[in-house]
């Protein structure tokens, strides 16, 4: 606006000069050299205004154009869309499984007004039948869980392992051992003072499950082919003085790390492991701990994640179990490191079928944006 007013003030300036001087009575005289002066002036300040509105409206179309292409981006990235295809008939077809390694990711979700996330589930079926589920989310995902397994045709799991103590590993674990034959329960030394961990341990009690205590430098058997070794956590635990206040991350580090050994295939599932506890085990175990596919820590948080422990662990296939829509620094890591990456909230339910020889098949659920590269290669 302002530079209209000025150009049209320009252009009254001209006018009048043109009558004044130009127009007397028919009669041509030439202008005074201080008028002339003038004049171009006045004609080249117009001009110049021109050109500043010309690029200010230019400027403000390319602002506005690149606010709606980033807007779009933001959307397209962080907003769930109705998916177009849909494998759940698919995943839960165990034929042609058999003699093979299979597990299943679940995409468990809980209420916009949870105050938790929904955080980790996955069942495990050996080559000879055998069933362990590692984690069970949060109380709220207890009805998805036991809806998933019963579609799969589970009617007793072998084997219950608890990752670490938190509502969003255990707190379904009590309404699943009400549904559910229990065969043996795994999980570390670790306690807590919650509500959801004493409910945890009721379950156990009440269903007369027998427990057994892992630490780092144990090893079990899943079946009669899978061997599973144990890096984490250490022989003696040490609580902070101020437990449990602020206690997350002291919780997550003390996360069992399991690596599933299956021939010459590997399978790495480390809880809630934040950085520092990563860079301890690359420390003390460096290229043993390197598998196939992995489970990205923290539900693939940046709080974990890191560029070394990636490179350390070389993972074809990573996962991550998240109902959130979050950036995606972790992802570019992986990647980076050549490794596949999928995240539940996109999708979906993560399902992997291998042998052991280092065959792999990875269906998921979805089709989602994170594969759109990989794709086009």
């Amino acid at each position: 606006m302002k530079g209209a007013k000025r150009i049209k003030a320009v252009l009254i300036c001209l006018l009048s000069a043109m009558l004044l001087f130009g127009c007397g009575g028919g009669k041509t005289t030439s202008p005074a050299p201080e008028t002339a002066a003038v004049t171009a002036q006045a004609v080249t300040e117009a001009q110049t205004a021109e050109k500043e509105k010309t690029a200010a409206e230019k400027a403000a179309s390319e602002e506005q154009k690149t606010i709606s292409e980033t807007e779009n981006l933001t959307e397209t990235k962080s907003v769930e869309e109705v998916p177009e295809v849909d494998r759940y008939e698919e995943i839960m077809d165990r034929s042609g499984d058999e003699s093979k390694l299979s597990f299943y990711c679940w995409d468990i979700r809980v209420g916009e007004d949870a105050d938790d996330k929904a955080g980790d589930s996955t069942l495990f079926i050996s080559p000879d039948g055998k069933t362990m589920l590692l984690d069970a989310g949060h109380p709220d995902c207890a009805d998805q869980v036991i809806g998933y397994l019963k579609d799969l045709g589970i009617t007793r799991i072998d084997y219950f392992v608890a990752s670490h103590p938190h509502i969003d590993h255990i707190g379904s674990f009590p309404k699943i051992a009400e549904t559910f034959e229990i065969g043996k329960a795994y999980r570390s030394e670790v306690e807590y003072t919650t509500q959801t961990y004493q409910n945890y341990v009721d379950a156990l009690k009440a269903h007369e499950i027998p427990v057994e205590y892992l630490k780092a430098g144990d090893t079990f058997s899943f079946g009669d082919q899978i061997t599973v070794k144990i890096y984490n956590p250490g022989e003696e635990i040490v609580y902070p003085k101020d437990f449990p206040k602020n206690s997350t991350a002291f919780m997550n580090n003390q996360s069992l790390a399991m690596k599933f050994l299956y021939g010459e295939s590997t399978v790495l599932f480390c809880g809630d492991l934040y950085s520092a506890a990563e860079r301890d085990l690359v420390e003390q175990y460096g290229e043993e701990l390197q598998a196939d596919v992995v489970k990205a820590n923290h539900h693939g948080r940046d709080t974990s994640n890191t560029k070394k422990w990636i490179e350390t662990v070389k993972p074809k296939i990573a996962v991550a179990m998240l109902d959130q829509a979050v950036n995606m620094p972790v992802r570019s890591k992986y990647n980076k490191a050549d490794s596949e990456f999928y995240m539940t909230f996109y999708d979906g339910i993560i399902k992997v079928v291998m042998d052991d020889k280092k065959n792999y098949e990875v269906v998921s659920q979805h089709d989602s944006w994170l594969h759109e590269e990989e794709q086009s290669k």
